[in-house]
């Protein structure tokens, strides 16, 4: 295509001498464009002034013309099914070309173009064809509760009658024209305009042939006559890069094999059952191999939480709403290591950041209905899409509670298996609001204890016990080591001041301590500081999952109970756990002390043995195996206001654990 740059100067009287030239360029089927270079200020008298325009202006101008302008199709002709070719004729000189067959019953048929640098191309009629959004849906649309609207909206593969291609379809307001571009149709905005349906602000078309992987955009002419393009707010893959484009791609071909696990999810009972999550950070799942999920099947948790990181995108921020932010790799990345924890009996959660509810909460707080569709079929999307078994709200604040609310009854309607868990939002009974709450509190205060010197840490002790005082914690999930984030900068052995054999003995502590602590449990990907803590940890959580004291609950029953909480002068805390069942109860015996508490007496429920099941100083987690294989016989001798007792030896920063 040949195309023409004048360079003139004009006078005030000029303005019709250049739209002459450019009929004249177009007269000889090639096009002209004319370039600001400068302002002139000038009356009926004539001009006056003369401004000069910036380089870059002038610039911007020049790379439009040789950028924007594309080559459109100078011959057109209808085939028939039976191939007879009806030529097209062009209306007044433009590039719009019509035909009129009289007596013609309706046919099938495909438009031949011809561009000027003699290229022909073939294609079906997008005009042709039906939208598929029906009129319920446009009127649940306007009222707001399509919470399906991304089975239409966005791009979709779709094969209507014989004839496969992509489907899309945008809501944009106001917009006088809204057109599909792509790499498909050189971004020519002029090629395929939507079809705007008749009581809503929603453009549709199918556009037959297109193919997964191709690029597009959305070219919206506003009621200003300004022309902008927008990434598809409903893409599921989109460039990584700064003004990119999105994806086609069809999320229909994966193939999910996870029936089990759903059907097990579903008709289970949450609160009856452990739930220890490993925190797993989206970075570290760039490629889809099974080394994570092996780490997190061999310590036995039993679910996966994918979190965003500081240094990327986080999830729903500066990626899309509806695309999975597993970076460099298509939707299908995500689906597929889904697909494979549920087959190892493995949940997965999503982490909703705080960057993502706020801007949730934005939109929400507009009471749109076309915002209200959009955000809650996005939490729908996550759970039928990606089979998600839960979400993780985090930097939540009072004007996100009805957000929140109007998503959790959607969660559960659509399933109510899946996990709704949240941090605290004031003036709400978060017991009632979430299924777990994510808790701080309890670990916070071991930190703080763990970041007192030694010869301190006596006044720090109600640190530890006095959250335990507030109220029944079984509905928590409460994190047992680092997180990078802004809540825990450091690990628990960070905190400790002293070598690092102290450190990893007082960390083993904690774990001990914590694991016993009313709570689900939650834990960072590379929690362990060495393979002896690994084990410990391990340790515990099979512990955990054998012993229903530690994850039923009761309401009717508390399951923890305090020895005693208050004995800052030995730093010793004793506590219970209850199972439901009266059987199997544990017994929890926290020295936060430098030195071993010998004979240290212990007020205890009832007669009979107490048999010690994990001792967290014991050699095979790299202690010095101090007071292992106990089994102590309770004696009649009241104590901690208990009526029997009994006296066991318990070493330094260390945790023992007894059945009774």
């Amino acid at each position: 295509m040949k195309k023409v740059l004048t360079i003139a100067g004009s006078d005030c009287s000029g303005g019709a001498g250049i739209q002459a030239d450019l009929k004249t360029f177009a007269a000889h089927g090639v096009y002209g464009m004319s370039v600001i270079t400068s302002l002139t200020a000038q009356n009926t008298t004539g001009v006056y002034g003369i401004m000069n325009c910036k380089k870059g202006f002038t610039t911007s101008q020049i790379d439009a013309v040789f950028e924007d302008i594309r080559p459109d199709a100078v011959k057109m002709e209808v085939i028939s099914e039976d191939g007879e070719h009806y030529p097209m004729d062009t209306v007044e000189r433009q590039p719009v070309f019509s035909l009129f067959l009289p007596h013609k019953r309706p046919f099938s048929y495909q438009i031949h173009m011809t561009f000027h640098d003699g290229n022909t191309y073939i294609s079906s009629d997008p005009y042709s064809y039906e939208g598929l959004i029906t009129e319920e849906e446009e009127k649940l649309f306007s009222k707001g509760n399509w919470t399906e609207v991304y089975h239409k909206m966005g791009c979709h593969k779709v094969k209507i009658g014989n004839t496969e291609g992509m489907y899309f379809a945008v809501w944009a307001p106001g917009a006088r024209r809204v057109s599909v571009v792509g790499d498909f149709n050189y971004w020519n905005g002029m090629l395929y305009p939507m079809h705007k349906m008749e009581n809503s602000d929603i453009f549709e078309l199918f556009i037959p042939g297109l193919s997964c992987g191709q690029f597009y955009k959305f070219e919206i002419k506003n009621v200003q006559g300004d022309i902008i393009q927008m990434v598809d707010p409903y893409a599921v893959m989109n460039e990584e890069k700064e003004n990119g484009a999105s994806r086609m791609f069809d999320l229909g071909r994966f193939r999910w094999e996870d029936s089990r696990w759903l059907s097990k999810r579903y008709h289970g009972n949450v609160f009856k059952i452990p739930m220890s999550v490993c925190e797993v950070r989206i970075s570290e799942l760039d490629s889809p191999d099974e080394k994570v999920q092996e780490i997190v099947q061999d310590m036995r948790h039993t679910h996966i939480l994918l979190r965003g990181t500081p240094e990327r995108a986080k999830l729903g921020v500066e990626r899309g709403f509806f695309e999975p932010a597993f970076y460099g790799n298509t939707p299908d990345t995500m689906r597929f290591f889904v697909n494979r924890s549920h087959k190892r009996n493995i949940g997965v959660m999503l982490e909703i950041s705080p960057e993502y509810l706020t801007r949730a909460v934005h939109l929400f707080e507009k009471k749109h209905p076309q915002a209200v569709n959009y955000l809650l079929a996005n939490i729908l999307f996550w759970i039928k899409e990606y089979h998600i078994d839960g979400f993780v709200f985090r930097g939540l604040s009072e004007n996100s509670s009805d957000f929140l609310e109007k998503a959790k009854e959607v969660i559960k309607k659509e399933d109510n298996s899946v996990l709704f868990i949240g941090e605290e939002i004031k003036g709400k009974q978060t017991r009632d609001f979430f299924d777990f709450e994510w808790n701080m509190e309890l670990k916070a205060g071991v930190e703080e204890y763990l970041g007192t010197d030694f010869e301190k840490r006596q006044g720090k002790y109600f640190c530890l016990s006095q959250p335990l005082m507030k109220g029944d914690f079984s509905n928590t999930l409460l994190l047992l080591n680092k997180e990078k984030n802004n809540l825990f900068d450091e690990s628990l052995i960070d905190k400790k001041p002293s070598c690092d054999y102290d450190k990893l003995t007082g960390v083993r502590m904690s774990y001990g301590y914590l694991m016993g602590v009313p709570g689900r449990k939650a834990w960072d990907l590379h929690s362990h500081e060495n393979i002896s803590s690994q084990e410990y940890v391990k340790s515990l959580i099979r512990i955990y999952q054998e012993y229903p004291a530690l994850y039923e609950y009761d309401p009717l029953r508390a399951s923890f109970e305090w020895i005693n909480g208050m004995d800052a002068e030995s730093s010793v805390l004793r506590f219970m756990r209850k199972s439901p069942s009266g059987r199997d109860n544990l017994l929890f015996i926290c020295n936060f002390g430098t030195e071993e508490k010998e004979n240290c007496q212990v007020g205890v429920p009832k007669a009979g043995k107490y048999t010690m099941i994990s001792n967290s100083d014991a050699v095979e987690f790299g202690g010095e195996g101090r007071d292992e294989h106990q089994e102590v016989q309770a004696v009649s001798e009241c104590w901690d206001l208990r009526p029997y007792s009994i006296k066991i030896s318990v070493p330094p920063l260390a945790t023992l654990i007894f059945k009774f």
